[in-house]
């Protein structure tokens, strides 16, 4: 029953809740705080069915921030794919999931959007996707599907300077200071020996963490110079 309730909330993505700071994360899913949280992220999605799924504050940020001549890279298909699409030039979709694939491909349809490349691919070809596009080709870049942290590191020679990463869920993979259930705390180990690199190859953009209380959306400008190694 307990997990039942869980997933209903979506309060144990990962599937480990009761194994990786327990009493931490859920002190904080079991507060009051979080209730409330939780309530206007529902509340504001259901009056936005049309929106993605990114904080609030991330959605107008960005959506100010795009420009009609923009191209784009998205990793991880959903709401955000149409919404996206109408408000960039062109747009370039990942997804490995038939049945997001056809929801998703009948959306565009419908709307009439014919400017996303949108691709079902194979987990092991999926990352290998950016390999296709040169050096400094996209304006944006939004992570939300499989193999994060290897999908940002073949993404980032991809975007031009001054270009947006937009990273979904970030404060799952990248260890940050938040009052979510489900962050990394900063003292804590990185992720993935892949997620090591990517903190490294992120460290000097400029950075905006965007919060709801429930997830975070990361929003990353590039600057000129930087690393991955």
């Amino acid at each position: 029953m307990i997990r039942g309730v869980l997933e209903l909330l979506h309060a144990d993505n990962h599937n480990n809740l009761f194994s990786d700071r327990t009493r931490e994360r859920l002190s904080k899913l079991l507060s009051p705080r979080y209730v409330v949280d939780k309530a206007a992220q529902i509340v504001y999605e259901r009056s936005h069915p049309d929106y993605p799924w990114f904080t609030r504050d991330a959605i107008e940020r960005f959506e100010a921030w795009l420009q009609p001549s923009y191209r784009g890279l998205e990793w991880g298909s959903g709401r955000s794919t149409p919404w996206i699409a109408r408000r960039c030039a062109s747009l370039v979709t990942v997804e490995h999931q038939r049945l997001w694939y056809d929801r998703v491909s009948s959306q565009l349809a419908a709307a009439g959007l014919r400017n996303v490349d949108y691709r079902l691919i194979e987990e092991s070809a999926y990352a290998k996707v950016a390999d296709e596009f040169p050096d400094g080709h996209f304006d944006f870049v939004i992570v939300d599907g499989l193999f994060r942290d290897e999908t940002l590191l073949r993404s980032i020679p991809k975007l031009r300077a001054g270009g947006w990463l937009v990273f979904d869920n970030a404060n799952w993979y990248l260890r940050h200071q938040s009052r979510t259930p489900h962050s990394l705390p900063p003292a804590g180990e990185p992720k993935s020996p892949g997620f090591a690199k990517v903190e490294h190859a992120l460290a000097d953009w400029s950075a905006t963490w965007t919060t709801n209380g429930v997830n975070e959306t990361l929003l990353l400008e590039k600057t000129p110079n930087h690393a991955v190694a």
